[in-house]
């Protein structure tokens, strides 16, 4: 999946619109991409992070990276597809892009305005500033990598789909029948986490996509199987160093 027709520029424009709810499956680009979203939130998952992505905000890929995104809403991508003789300093991970620079607007013009037949010079100028903008900010992230074993993927499914889900390992042992032993090193040798941590940082990564798309904090809480919200903020800022309000403040929702 390109999501552009190729062309030997070193900077190709796109353009493109999404459904609520539409996903795009698992897939690499040939190509370096600078994202923008234009909706509320998007969710962007490479295989080691899971990246929040409001409304504005920049997100780099470079060539070859697996990632797939969702979006709850209607969403408009505006986005650079960089070749890797046209990267220059650009990092070499996954990164958010710093924010306060003319970039966002820059991107969603080259996006809307590119034309492979007609390349003008103010055009090409653009891009070489747009990419010359890219610096690495610490963004909206969560270190939670995709399970490949398809057990432990089933409950990270469920729990993506329900956060308040608290089934115990040894539930999903019987669920799945696997033994609560063997299911807990698979969850380890998969994620790197416990299993309390890992099902913790699920619910809390959900958590934030509702936090971007302007619930309030006491809804989200209660929907993340939080008792209280004072657990829940304490949680959240254990997570991502920041509390809920402050989360959504960052993003500007």
């Amino acid at each position: 999946m390109s999501g552009h027709e190729e062309t030997d520029t070193p900077v190709i424009g796109h353009a493109a619109s999404f459904a609520p709810g539409a996903s795009v499956p698992w897939h690499t680009h040939d190509r370096g991409q600078l994202a923008l979203t234009l909706a509320r939130v998007m969710r962007v998952e490479t295989p080691q992070r899971v990246w929040l992505v409001p409304r504005g905000s920049v997100l780099w890929l470079p060539a070859g990276t697996p990632h797939r995104s969702l979006a709850p809403e209607e969403r408009s991508m505006r986005s650079l597809f960089v070749r890797d003789d046209g990267a220059g300093a650009l990092p070499d991970s996954p990164s958010a892009v710093e924010q306060g620079t003319p970039l966002a607007d820059m991107v969603t013009w080259l996006a809307e305005t590119y034309d492979r037949e007609r390349l003008d010079r103010a055009w090409t100028t653009v891009a070489g500033a747009a990419l010359a903008l890219v610096r690495p900010a610490p963004g909206v992230s969560v270190r939670l990598p995709r399970p490949g074993d398809p057990a432990v993927a089933r409950i990270a499914d469920a729990v993506s789909a329900d956060p308040s889900d608290e089934r115990s390992l040894e539930e999903w042992g019987d669920i799945l029948a696997i033994s609560p032993r063997t299911l807990r090193r698979r969850v380890q040798a998969e994620t790197g986490l416990t299993y309390r941590d890992w099902r913790r940082y699920l619910a809390l990564t959900v958590a934030a996509e509702k936090l971007l798309t302007g619930e309030r904090v006491t809804d989200v809480a209660f929907e993340a199987g939080y008792a209280t919200s004072s657990a829940f903020v304490a949680a959240f800022h254990k997570a991502f160093q920041v509390t809920p309000g402050q989360f959504q403040r960052l993003a500007g929702s």
